[in-house]
């Protein structure tokens, strides 16, 4: 029996609870996983980049070949969660091209998909193709984007999104290990990169982390959540190499009272 759907709207209030998976790519959720999610009753759920890959074997075409599969799965979490889910990215194939996509499912069903807009110089040289457009869905009255992994350093795709004026802009990662990194040099970074890519949005940012190893190389998860005043939770410098389910409620129309006043002031 379906759970009877809930309400999050109160009065003058929106809020929504937004659920990170911090976890290893290319393996189902584990049971114990499911069932925190499950519990959480989240409204959206983010998996981490390359979710939906071999992390064994760093194969373009194999591993777009096997994508259905995989986001036939993510669509099953979605309607299992009854949520918006981010499915992170699968390898794609459209036109004979490969792109690195991020699928969004809304309680079971495809609500569209996402090109990665700045591949990496070694995604390009195993044959990913850069994206074109920006993305944009609605869902139950909440505006969101979504962002890849490297899209995040090019900081004018901040900018470019304030005009669409998103909720939220989630963005799935594999973040490579530094293992002489400081905290200050982490938490730095963070406020450079997400903290300013909130202002410039005017939007709250959703980041979620791989954990593990993909295609030979070591990833550190670094989940976090800001807004336009800075970070609002993260996965604390301890835990990056364990999987997490971090779970926050977003003050929607208290971020668009904010975005009301800064254009006021502007």
């Amino acid at each position: 029996m379906k759970r009877p759907r809930r309400c999050s709207v109160q009065i003058g209030v929106m809020l929504r609870k937004v659920t990170i998976v911090q976890c290893e790519v290319g393996r189902p959720l584990a049971k114990d996983e499911n069932l925190l999610i499950f519990k959480q009753r989240p409204d959206f759920v983010i998996l981490p980049e390359y979710f939906n890959v071999d992390p064994r074997r760093r194969d373009t075409a194999k591993n777009a070949a096997e994508a259905h599969n995989h986001l036939q799965y993510c669509r099953t979490l979605s309607d299992r969660f009854e949520a918006v889910l981010i499915a992170g990215t699968a390898i794609t194939i459209e036109d004979n091209l490969f792109y690195n996509t991020c699928h969004v499912y809304n309680r079971g069903r495809l609500q569209g998909v996402f090109h990665k807009l700045n591949p990496t110089e070694k995604e390009r040289k195993h044959g990913i193709t850069p994206g074109r457009e920006m993305s944009l869905f609605e869902c139950d009255g909440i505006r969101f984007s979504t962002l890849v992994c490297a899209d995040v350093l090019r900081h004018d795709n901040f900018v470019r999104l304030n005009e669409f004026e998103p909720d939220i802009v989630f963005v799935p990662i594999t973040s490579p290990l530094r293992p002489h990194e400081s905290i200050r040099e982490k938490f730095a970074r963070d406020e450079k990169i997400f903290v300013e890519g909130a202002q410039a949005s005017g939007s709250y940012v959703v980041k979620c982390c791989a954990i593990g190893r993909l295609w030979g190389g070591d990833l550190q998860g670094r989940s976090l959540v800001a807004a336009p005043w800075g970070v609002l939770t993260r996965v604390a410098p301890d835990e990056e190499n364990r999987p997490r389910v971090l779970s926050i409620i977003l003050d929607i129309e208290g971020l668009r009272e904010f975005r009301r006043k800064k254009q006021r002031l502007n």
